[in-house]
């Protein structure tokens, strides 16, 4: 074994040799005891642990704080209001000085739905009276040669 085969038992098993494999509980524990520098790692690792100890008993703290704020909102009566009170939050206080602009702008955005879809800005009088007519004369003069060059279009 060798201190990188050390560290990378202690990351997967941890510093506690009671949940060590039996089968490789002796030498690890012989590989230890032969060598400062795996020492030296065992102790890191030992140090870690406990750290990691530590933050988790602090997490259950935590947890339990957590609980308690919980089993307090449960009291609490429902916040979702039923779908028929909506207009209420139309006449809410801080609601009001925008309700009447919010109104106005409904209004205009229907009217003008209302004429588009109408149609009353269209005259039927205009379409009728309106013929296109058009002659060779005309055609030809659009590809008639540029006067100055004599460039063909």
């Amino acid at each position: 074994m060798n201190n990188e085969e050390l560290q990378i038992f202690l990351d997967s098993h941890g510093t506690d040799p009671s949940v060590w494999p039996e089968s490789q509980r002796a030498a690890v524990e012989k590989f230890i005891a032969s060598s400062a520098e795996a020492r030296a790692l065992f102790e890191g690792a030992r140090r870690f642990d406990a750290l990691l100890t530590r933050t988790a008993s602090r997490a259950g703290a935590d947890e339990a704080a957590a609980a308690r704020v919980l089993a307090r909102l449960s009291d609490l009566p429902a916040q979702k209001r039923p779908f028929w009170h909506w207009p209420l939050v139309l006449l809410d206080w801080q609601f009001a000085p925008a309700w009447p602009r919010m109104a106005a702008l409904a209004c205009c955005a229907a009217v003008g739905f209302g004429v588009g879809i109408a149609g009353l800005d269209r005259t039927l009088e205009r379409y009728e009276s309106l013929q296109t007519v058009t002659t060779q004369t005309d055609i030809a003069s659009i590809f008639e040669p540029e006067a100055l060059t004599g460039a063909r279009p």
